[in-house]
């Protein structure tokens, strides 16, 4: 997989972006997980992270593989490469436009590639200005509303997906098993809807993947200062 245009600090051609030189990091974690019978099966991933010069934020990049690989693991995925790309709201604004026709920003874009167990591929983009604006709201760290985007973003290229209530509900519990397992406490109280999925739903959608899937590019957020149009809500 090559990192492609997600990745780049200006906007650049299909053929240039694939130029683009980036330190590849090998991360390799005996995440423990209980749901499943090779629990002791070392996560062995190739995470690409970049941070664009104009964020201003020290962003902890071993959290950030550590929750992109607790996640992937959550979901049985063990080997494959994932980008990580830390921007601003301007930039995840143009991508969101560009590449999903939704002219606001948001918090995450997930580019899944490839979901076919053990091995995952895919990109996820975050904004910190986004995740900035939200901690402060919901009265958290920027960091934990950041980790919150990579695992969410994580999720979907393992092939979840939140549109109906019982897979948001899936999607939440999954959320929360891997925050929790990243020392993060419950995390609920934080969710971006606010809705109390536990209560409206009596039984939650699998959180298990085909061997292949088609899997969608997704945008996380429909924020209420930028809502969408009717038929897209």
């Amino acid at each position: 997989m090559s990192v492609a245009s997600h990745f780049n600090n200006s906007t650049r051609s299909a053929a240039a972006s694939l130029n683009l030189s980036l330190q590849s990091i090998t991360h390799v974690s005996n995440t423990p997980d209980n749901n499943r019978l090779d629990a002791d099966q070392p996560t062995l991933l190739n995470i690409e992270i970049i941070v664009d010069e104009d964020v201003n934020y020290v962003a902890n990049k071993q959290r950030l593989r550590d929750a992109c690989t607790t996640a992937t693991s959550l979901r049985g995925f063990h080997q494959g490469e994932i980008g990580i790309r830390v921007t601003t709201d301007v930039a995840i604004h143009q991508i969101n436009r560009d590449h999903l026709g939704h002219d606001y920003p948001t918090d995450v874009i997930s580019f899944p590639y490839a979901a076919n167990q053990p091995h995952i591929e895919g990109e996820l983009v975050v904004s910190v200005d986004t995740a900035a604006e939200r901690a402060n709201e919901l009265g958290w760290t920027v960091d934990h509303e950041l980790l919150l985007y990579v695992v969410h973003g994580t999720l979907h290229i393992t092939g979840m997906d939140d549109h109906e209530p019982q897979d948001r509900l899936a999607m939440r519990r999954a959320e929360r098993e891997v925050m929790l397992r990243l020392g993060v406490g419950d995390i609920d109280q934080y969710a971006a809807d606010g809705v109390n999925l536990e209560a409206n739903c009596t039984e939650a959608a699998p959180a298990t993947l085909p061997d292949s899937a088609t899997l969608p590019k997704h945008d996380h957020s429909r924020p209420t200062k930028h809502p969408l149009p009717e038929d897209e809500a």
